[in-house]
């Protein structure tokens, strides 16, 4: 199997090292020289990664076909392209749907949209894909879990929750702060936050992932927990947060109705 990813960015970057790490059968990997500073990192890490400056190259010498480009650039790269239609094209662009893909792709007729995290270097990654794809779905089952939309709303929906990463970090972030703030060490905030976080996700997984009864179970009535809860309940903080994740639905519903 001879794999090649367009556009060497922080996600096509962590599959690569997920697979890497895998037992994935994979004989030959090739990637954009761009970006450099990360071509140039996984280039050293197998002899199996190759690196080309056109991805033309990339496309002829690849069975599967990853595009991680920004929507403007992948639509004006791939228009130019040439692919072979007994191709795979896995796209990780949310914006651009599978129908312009297709038209961009042709005559590859098997167009996959997949949603891989950061954590796919760790085999952390659970990646959305939509339409369902036995290959596909195998490889990224290699690098984490896979969750198959069953439509392109349903795919729209999915694709939010990947939206959260950047201001789960700042939540927690705001968390460290307040420590450094009120005189607690960086090591020892490090610590406690890392034990947290890690300590929650086992309380959650012992309710079965029973969101409503962990909430309630780590209540006590006029204790901490409750009155901040409260208090953020009161400042209307997860409205909020609904709303926004609505509009960015209706941010991808726009561009993948298109």
């Amino acid at each position: 199997m001879k794999l090649g990813f367009i556009g060497t960015g922080t996600i096509t970057t962590s599959v690569i090292e997920g697979l890497l790490k895998s037992k994935a059968k994979i004989e030959q990997i090739n990637i954009s020289k761009r970006s450099k500073k990360n071509s140039l990192k996984l280039k050293k890490k197998s002899k199996k990664i190759k690196v080309y400056s056109e991805n033309q190259d990339i496309i002829d010498k690849s069975s599967i076909i990853f595009v991680g480009l920004l929507p403007k650039v992948a639509t004006k790269e791939l228009k130019i392209c040439k692919f072979k239609k007994g191709q795979i094209i896995v796209s990780f662009i949310s914006t651009l749907n599978i129908k312009n893909l297709k038209t961009l792709c042709n005559p590859a007729k098997v167009i996959i949209k997949a949603a891989p995290l950061p954590m796919a270097s760790d085999s952390l990654s659970p990646t959305i894909i939509f339409p369902n794809n036995k290959l596909i779905k195998s490889l990224f089952e290699l690098i984490g879990s896979v969750v198959v939309a069953k439509n392109e709303k349903q795919n729209n929906h999915l694709w939010v929750m990947s939206s959260f990463m950047a201001t789960y970090a700042s939540i927690i972030n705001l968390l460290k702060k307040y420590l450094l703030k009120n005189k607690i060490k960086n090591e020892d905030a490090n610590k406690y936050l890392n034990i947290f976080l890690t300590g929650m996700l086992f309380e959650f997984n012992h309710h079965n992932f029973n969101l409503n009864k962990s909430i309630k179970s780590l209540q006590t009535r006029g204790g901490i927990n409750e009155e901040l809860l409260k208090r953020l309940q009161k400042d209307k903080f997860f409205k909020k947060m609904e709303l926004n994740l609505n509009k960015i639905f209706l941010r991808l519903k726009k561009a993948n109705d298109k």
